[in-house]
């Protein structure tokens, strides 16, 4: 039989048609097996079809940080005040600077004072001459007077009548109380010309030493009030120190000696070390009063008093504790665009049977600046918790 006859016989009992349709449903359980695939494999490295990231809340042991900021101390702080009122006219000394004894910090416009030194002038000028004239009347009267008791004596105080004698001694009284007032007119005078004058001479405000600027607390342009404090200067650097406040730390035990990490921001790649020294008190019982004090070991020889910094301090460690990532705190559904900050209540969203966002608002404990401690009553670990979106919008 030949292939033709073979043909025509298939075709007559139908396998023909069979085999055409067996290879089609091969064909279409190849399709849906490469499409279960595909999805498959997007899941697996989309991780999930929600809209949002998620991470699981985890039970285990973190070291917290905090990070403070502050300002690099010198050893022999001084600071410097306004002596006058004024606007500061230059200010050309930034924090951090180097200065010589004598130096120039500052100027502040004293035009005001000169006018009231020009009145002080007048004043003393004024109390000059009112003085030389109370003393010419103190002379006549004291002539008079002598003349009067001469011919009293050799008159056998007959003459002159002796209302006239007690006249003349109560005109030379006078006259002398006159001149001690004028004399001590002239001397308030002459002391408010030298106060004045030295409070011109302060416009120009001086390094009384040479040494470091801790900080400036002015700017040009400034109006400044007598006694505002406007430099505050340190006399050597050989002991650097820098204080930040303990607020975020709660009631948490340091101990002298703990170390921390200073990054300068005028030496960015130069991290320091520095030991805790002393911890400082306003009130005992105010919270978040506390201040630490540290002290930078073998700082760089590039490090100035004044200088800005960032402390970052390790706290003791905490176990058996419940993390989120930082980004659980800021997630909000209803912001797409950027995270929620500053809330009023911290909050965490939780992914719920049906997928849909689930609110728990919980306590914020320490963070090692990627995860942060949390309380809540119905928090478990294991959970999922969301942290950001898949899709974020462009912004416009």
């Amino acid at each position: 039989m030949t292939e033709a006859d073979h043909a025509n016989l298939d075709s007559f009992l139908g396998f023909g048609a069979r085999r055409g349709r067996t290879h089609l449903l091969r064909l279409a359980l190849l399709a849906a097996a490469v499409v279960a695939l595909l999805m498959l494999l997007v899941r697996f490295l989309g991780g999930s079809d929600l809209p949002y990231y998620t991470a699981l809340v985890e039970q285990g042991t973190i070291t917290p940080m905090v990070a403070e900021r502050g300002t690099v101390h010198g050893s022999g702080e001084v600071a410097l005040a306004a002596a006058l009122d004024g606007t500061v006219t230059a200010e050309g000394v930034p924090a951090g600077g180097k200065v010589a004894k004598g130096q120039v910090l500052a100027t502040i416009d004293a035009e005001p004072l000169r006018s009231t030194l020009a009145a002080d002038r007048a004043l003393v000028t004024a109390a000059e001459a009112d003085l030389a004239a109370a003393r010419t009347a103190r002379d006549e009267a004291s002539g008079k007077l002598a003349r009067f008791e001469d011919v009293w004596r050799r008159s056998g105080h007959r003459v002159p009548a002796i209302n006239e004698l007690e006249g003349a001694r109560a005109d030379a009284d006078r006259a002398g109380r006159a001149v001690s007032a004028a004399e001590a007119r002239l001397a308030a005078a002459r002391s408010s010309l030298e106060a004045d004058s030295e409070k011109l001479a302060a416009a120009v405000v001086r390094a009384p030493f040479a040494g470091y600027v801790v900080e400036r607390s002015i700017r040009t342009g400034q109006r400044v009030r007598m006694g505002m404090k406007l430099f505050t200067l340190a006399a050597s650097d050989e002991t650097l120190e820098i204080e930040i406040p303990l607020a975020r730390a709660g009631n948490a035990v340091l101990e002298a000696g703990t170390v921390a990490q200073v990054r300068l921001d005028a030496l960015p790649d130069a991290v320091q070390s520095a030991t805790l020294a002393r911890i400082l008190t306003d009130r005992a019982d105010a919270p978040g009063s506390r201040r630490a004090v540290f002290t930078l070991e073998k700082p760089v020889e590039a490090i100035r008093p004044g200088m800005a910094a960032t402390v970052e301090l390790p706290l003791p460690q905490r176990s058996n504790v419940l993390l989120v990532p930082d980004a659980a705190l800021t997630f909000e559904p209803g912001n797409r665009a950027t995270p929620s900050t500053g809330r009023s209540q911290p909050r965490i969203y939780l992914v719920s049977g049906d997928g849909e966002p689930r609110r728990v608002y919980v306590t914020v404990g320490a963070g090692d600046g990627k995860r942060t401690e949390v309380f809540a009553s119905d928090l478990k670990p294991g959970v999922e918790v969301i942290v950001g979106w898949r899709n974020q919008p462009a912004q416009p």
